[in-house]
């Protein structure tokens, strides 16, 4: 795959349009300057004496309008955001590895790679985490969230984090030129338990007179006691036409399959979608786009719980933004055709961000069978007070619904008079009660941050309340009941303080409740100690160094094992599973030579044995793994 790539970037180097021949980016920086190369900085990168009406190849490419308008990053708003640089560093091999870090973000893996996997926060089950790329949703097609096993990084350039205390939603932004050059992304590593894992991009701005992205990954294990083999395969192929950089067409293909040999799970299930996107800036202030596509899933096991699992779902959509600082506005519309989904849903938000502070606002609406769901979502932040102490709040409420299980094929014969040896019946396959539930949650997050010479502490009152608890749907809860809701209070701390050695500071957050609910426990904490520093005059050499540990107290999880009665009330409820406390203490050295980056990993290096997010579903004892990442270009 490797040698594919390069010799593909080779190929469309070789036939790149001369420079003079091309239409130069309307925004492109002055002839006497270079584009920075990726992680370098410094005065290398000018070149003060170049002729002024030389025109520079590397300034000549085009990206598709997108759309402008969101809530600016920061803790204080629960917003994460990964540049195409903190993702390389960050080295994640899937979605969940990379948000994992996040305060408050809880992974839940049913295991090793090629298992389901999932995320929450603040106990948020199916219908309320969604995956957006490039505006396109991911719908969840494997049960009530979509399983981010079958979710690749390959291709993708961004990825911001809204976690919300009523919903989490993850957009994916697909790859976005900043050189006119080809450019290849070679990412390949190895370890403990015979893991590998590599991931391959390509990218040409200027050929087949458009642009041309791909990208291949795949990532494979012995699993846990080296018995539990598992893997994941991913592609992404994108092609563009432009119109200089006020308008394009693209369309995209991704798919991801992932295979396991533990017999909770199928043993291989793949998804795919597909897109059509055009977009255009009809005035400095207004971006719009249109697209449509379809998704699709595939399981291969042919076992009877599994014969009639799998299907598609088609989605069109329309979307909007208006941005004219220091406001913004953005309207999207998707229609989606498929049992159990949405007929539509519009989601509509708006906000400004001033020198004073800003506030943002949030309206989704969707149409299900019978019933249609609402909620909304208002914020606001003050600017610093003297430049040290600012304050910030949320709320939100509404209804969500979601699905109760995977999308499903044509219904099956019933051979069961005509065979009553057969163990293949209409009735196996067909998953009992409504298609979708509803939820009602209201919480409120309110809290103040203190900045000052590098130190940062923000804290802030949680508040919660449920009238039921949605299962995630995937294949490590598929079948429980919606529970009993409640209301919590809680509390969070994050902080990030300097250390005397220049680059290094300890960051970490605590997240605590009064008691714990399904899929959130008691208190959880993250920290690490955390060294970035850049050297030489040029930034050719650059190191970071991470030392950190994740935990959490023990936990219920979804999956019913009995009841249990109140005594005060008498009243009946399910009794869940619980997974033991969780303690991950895991390291990461990365060192970036020009363009070329080698890192070393250790994950659970204090050989903790009992590691787990699902009860039997162990997780490796400890995995240590090496390799290099390698950018090129022409």
């Amino acid at each position: 795959m490797v040698g594919s790539l390069l010799l593909l970037g080779a190929l469309s180097a070789a036939g790149q349009q001369r420079a003079d021949s091309l239409r130069q980016r309307a925004d492109s920086a002055a002839a006497d300057t270079i584009p920075v190369r990726p992680g370098a900085t410094g005065p290398a990168d000018t070149i003060p004496g170049a002729a002024s009406d030389t025109l520079n190849t590397d300034t000549i490419f085009y990206n598709l309008p997108r759309l402008r308008g969101e809530t600016p990053t920061g803790w204080e708003r629960g917003v994460w955001t990964w540049d195409a640089d903190d993702l390389q560093a960050a080295g994640a091999t899937t979605l969940a590895e990379l948000v994992q870090d996040v305060p408050g973000m809880l992974p839940l893996r049913g295991g090793d790679y090629g298992t389901p996997l999932g995320v929450s926060a603040f106990g948020l089950g199916g219908g309320r985490i969604r995956i957006l790329r490039d505006g396109f949703e991911l719908t969840p097609l494997e049960g009530g969230s979509t399983d981010l096993g079958r979710i690749g990084l390959g291709g993708i350039s961004r990825v911001r984090l809204e976690r919300n205390p009523g919903e989490i939603v993850i957009r994916l932004t697909d790859l976005q030129y900043d050189d006119g050059r080809p450019y290849s992304l070679v990412e390949a590593g190895t370890g403990d338990l015979s893991t590998n894992f590599f991931r391959g991009t390509f990218a040409d701005p200027t050929t087949f007179a458009g642009s041309v992205a791909l990208a291949l990954e795949r990532s494979d294990t012995q699993g846990p006691r080296g018995n539990e083999p598992g893997s994941r395969n991913g592609s992404w192929l994108r092609y563009q036409l432009h119109h200089g950089d006020a308008a394009g067409l693209e369309v995209e293909l991704h798919r991801m399959s992932n295979k396991n040999s533990i017999t909770d799970y199928a043993a291989k299930g793949t998804r795919t979608d597909w897109a059509i996107r055009g977009s255009a800036r009809l005035a400095p202030w207004l971006v719009a786009e249109a697209y449509t596509g379809k998704s699709s899933y595939k399981v291969d096991d042919s076992r009877a719980a599994y014969l009639r699992e799998g299907g598609s779902v088609s989605q069109t959509g329309v979307s909007a933004s208006l941005g004219a600082d220091p406001l913004w506005a953005r309207g999207e519309f998707r229609h989606f055709g498929g049992v159990g989904l949405p007929s539509y849903r519009l989601d509509l938000s708006a906000g400004a961000d001033t020198r004073l502070g800003g506030w943002s606002g949030a309206l989704e609406r969707a149409s299900w069978p019978g019933r249609a769901t609402s909620a909304g979502r208002v914020q606001a932040w003050s600017a610093p007070f003297l430049g040290v102490l600012s304050a910030f709040g949320s709320w939100e409420s509404g209804t969500y619904g979601a699905r109760t299980g995977p999308i499903l094929g044509p219904p099956l014969p019933d051979t069961s008079s005509a065979d009553t040896t057969s163990t293949t019946t209409a009735a196996d396959t067909t998953p009992p009660g409504p298609l979708f539930r509803v939820s009602d949650r209201t919480a409120l997050r309110f809290g103040a941050r203190v900045s000052w010479r590098g130190f940062d502490l923000s804290a802030a009152r949680l508040r919660e309340k449920a009238d039921s608890l949605l299962p995630l749907g995937l294949e490590m809860d598929r079948g429980s009941p919606a529970l009993p809701g409640g209301e919590r209070s809680g509390w969070e701390v994050w902080a990030s303080l300097p250390m005397p050695l220049d680059g290094l500071s300890l960051q970490g957050s605590v997240q605590e409740w009064d008691s714990a609910w399904s899929y959130l426990p008691k208190r959880m904490y993250k920290g690490a100690f955390v060294f970035h520093d850049t050297f030489l005059s040029t930034g050719d050499l650059e190191l970071w160094c991470t030392l950190g540990v994740r935990g959490r107290d023990a936990m219920s999880v979804r999956q019913v094992v009995g009841e249990q009665v109140d005594p005060n009330t008498g009243a009946v409820s399910p009794e869940l599973a619980n997974v033991p406390f969780f303690q991950d203490w895991y390291g990461l050295i990365q060192i970036r030579i020009v363009t070329v980056r080698l890192f070393v990993g250790w994950d659970n290096f204090t050989l903790r044995r009992d590691l787990q997010d699902f009860p039997g579903r162990i997780l490796p004892v400890t995995r240590s793994y090496y390799g290099v990442r390698w950018t090129m270009w022409n």
